[in-house]
């Protein structure tokens, strides 16, 4: 691909480890785990507190998600075991309750974060991501000091200049790869479709103008100043790396 620089791209490290621990059997395996896959995390689904325990004795996670109600314990009571257990882990409640005590109770407890729902994928990704960041910075990793536009280390979060972080989709990284690569040069929407490992001639273009859309429209979302996704008009598109 012109104009691509490979050593622009960071390399991608081990996805994270996530626990979905949620009863509802249809919401955990059809909607939260994978949802989260397209997001690049490493995601086991349980239905129960004792299911949990059990995948835990050969998996070790980084993240454990759990609804506040399961049918064979508290998820305060495992999140109050777990915290007792390591220290480091990311606990989140994720939770219909709305009751305040529960609340206040579970971050007592060792809670990260307590979430209401339902909860969108992409918000509980970029959550999640925040969460593990947060967790690396306290563990003695430097923190960053972004000027400009940037891939996180882990290749699946693009970070503003502000510090705000967008989780990204396996499709929205291919994109976002091709075009951070490119060092400000515009690229081609053949190159973005192959970037995608699609035919470009047989892939719609318009469904690649519609994916760039979506992610013009999640980058504006936040203060971050100006959307750094460009149209290069008569050729394709471009990323501003500097605001």
């Amino acid at each position: 691909m012109p104009g691509l620089k490979q050593h622009d791209i960071p390399p991608v490290t081990a996805a994270l480890r996530v626990a979905i621990v949620e009863d509802e059997e249809r919401f955990r395996e059809a909607v939260l785990v994978p949802g989260l896959c397209d997001f690049g995390f490493d995601v086991v689904g349980a239905g129960s507190a004792g299911e949990l325990y059990k995948i835990m004795l050969s998996r070790q996670f980084d993240i454990i998600v759990l609804d506040i109600g399961l049918p064979d314990d508290s998820g305060l009571n495992i999140v109050r075991h777990l915290r007792q257990l390591d220290a480091k882990i990311g606990l989140v409640m994720l939770t219909s309750s709305v009751e305040r005590q529960d609340c206040i109770q579970a971050l007592s407890d060792g809670a990260d974060m307590y979430l209401p729902k339902p909860m969108d994928v992409d918000v509980l990704a970029v959550t999640l991501r925040s969460l593990a960041r947060r967790l690396s910075a306290a563990s003695g990793a430097p923190p960053a000091a972004p000027s400009e536009w940037h891939l996180d280390t882990t290749g699946w979060c693009l970070v503003a200049p502000n510090g705000a972080i967008f989780a990204l989709t396996s499709t929205e990284r291919s994109i976002v790869n091709a075009l951070i690569g490119a060092d400000g040069s515009p690229v081609t929407r053949e190159a973005l479709i192959e970037a995608l490992g699609e035919d470009p001639f047989s892939f719609d273009h318009h469904r690649l103008d519609m994916l760039v859309y979506r992610l013009r429209r999640k980058l504006g979302d936040a203060n971050c100043g100006q959307n750094p996704l460009l149209t290069s008009r008569g050729t394709g598109y471009l990323f501003v790396k500097r605001p």
